[in-house]
């Protein structure tokens, strides 16, 4: 059913809490530390988070979790007394609440009914993306990319996606595990660069309780997580050396051994992995094994930069419009010629994320409802080399950036200060900081 994370100060709390969710789920993690419950996030389908603790409320945890960019859903545990703390946590965006003395009957609804919710908004952003690969992909190349992929996806043959950084890697990947037969089962995605190298072999292989020192409990592996399904390496070129036998272990045997165990278990896993990097120089440099290599590289399919494929620019311009203004709730906007020229004209040495972040950028500081300029991340020494534009302080810049960013929010959260929160990531006394700094009226 996915990871229930529990957080409370009160050790006894989580005893309990935990026995009660276990009678209905299977992995639940109680902790009492709220920078490990937040670094757990991307393993997390629901958090259960006591509203009054010492070092972080879970308001604060709230926001915290959503400056990481994460939804996954929060559920605020509150006393009698602080009903009013309860209320403000769900218009901050909480799921839902509950009082103590919890309820179990109650609580098991209410984290049921958050899960359901939740696997239900994963499958409408996860067709949303096979829409998004249909439609836009309209050079010759990406049709050739989409027909690949959806010839391959009900073969569990693995697969290495190549390309630069932000072409859609991870999005052909879910699109691949959409079309196939396991379109059911978990999609786990792993970036083998962000994981220290320390801890990479334990959250793909999990552990047994005591392995390690700080391994208070056993715990399920990515690689576990997705059997059924689909495992996602991202980076995969960043394996450590030192790992790269394990991995190859488990992708000709379909087995694994968490650490600290001497129990063998057996998986059902399709691997498909990703790489901005050339595997075969690593393979020349002793960096990567060359049997590794071999065993990934099985069906291979590239991704040109989206500067090699302009026909693609448009269509997935007017996805990110339609996408973005309903995320932020404001009009669709229209494409004026000269902002279409502007989109065809620019290299997107960042690719497709590139350009999310140019329209998203866009949307937001546009008056009106054409978009007349495109407010593109030019960098700074190519704008100081043209004739036309003229440096200004530093000082100057920024606030003339705030202060247009600041006009934008404002209109269109309509004035409602904890909406502004929520949009642009900052705290309320941020925003009331900034808008006495500039002046504007609440």
């Amino acid at each position: 059913m996915g990871r229930i994370v529990i957080l409370d100060d009160d050790r006894e709390a989580l005893v309990i809490l935990s026995k009660v969710l276990k009678k209905k789920f299977k992995d639940v993690y109680a902790t009492t530390n709220p920078e490990e419950a937040l670094s757990l996030h991307l393993q997390t389908d629901l958090y259960l988070v006591d509203q009054k603790m010492p070092e972080m409320s879970g308001i604060e945890f709230l926001r915290n979790l959503k400056r990481l960019g994460s939804d996954v859903p929060v559920i605020i545990m509150t006393a009698y007394g602080s009903i009013e703390d309860a209320v403000k946590s769900v218009k901050e965006g909480a799921f839902h609440y509950v009082t103590k003395p919890v309820n179990s009957e109650e609580l098991l609804n209410i984290v049921s009914k958050a899960l359901e919710n939740r696997k239900l908004k994963k499958r409408i952003k996860e067709l949303e993306e096979l829409l998004e690969f249909d439609v836009v992909a309209q050079s010759p190349v990406m049709k050739r990319v989409v027909e690949i992929a959806k010839r391959v996806a009900n073969f569990d043959t693995t697969v290495l996606i190549t390309g630069e950084s932000g072409v859609g890697k991870e999005v052909l990947a879910r699109y691949i595990h959409n079309k196939s037969r396991r379109k059911e089962k978990p999609f786990i995605a792993v970036n083998c660069a962000c994981i220290p190298e320390n801890l990479l072999e334990a959250e793909l292989f999990g552990y047994e309780k005591g392995a390690f020192t700080g391994a208070y409990t056993s715990k399920k592996g990515l690689i576990e997580e997705a059997n059924g399904g689909t495992l996602f390496l991202d980076e995969v070129g960043e394996l450590p050396l030192s790992l790269q036998p394990k991995i190859l272990r488990f992708l000709q045997e379909k087995e694994l051994k968490p650490l600290g165990s001497t129990k063998v278990k057996k998986v059902n896993v399709r691997v498909i992995c990703a790489t901005n990097r050339n595997l075969e120089d690593l393979v020349k440099e002793g960096k990567f094994r060359e049997d590794l290599y071999y065993r990934l590289n099985v069906i291979r399919i590239h991704i040109p930069p989206l500067r090699e494929r302009k026909e693609d620019i448009l269509p997935l311009a007017l996805f990110f419009i339609k996408k973005l203004s309903k995320k932020y709730g404001i009009q669709e906007k229209k494409l004026s010629p000269s902002a279409v020229k502007e989109l065809l004209s620019y290299e997107w040495k960042g690719n497709v994320r590139e350009l999310e972040n140019v329209i998203e950028r866009t949307l937001l500081l546009t008056e009106g409802d054409t978009i007349e300029k495109i407010f593109l991340d030019v960098p700074f020494l190519e704008r100081c080399e043209s004739k036309k534009y003229t440096l200004k302080p530093y000082k100057q810049a920024k606030e003339e950036f705030e202060r247009d960013y600041l006009k934008k929010l404002m209109e269109i959260s309509e004035g409602n200060i904890s909406k502004a929160s929520r949009i642009s990531g900052k705290t309320r006394a941020e925003i009331y900081r900034l808008l006495k700094k500039y002046g504007f009226k609440k």
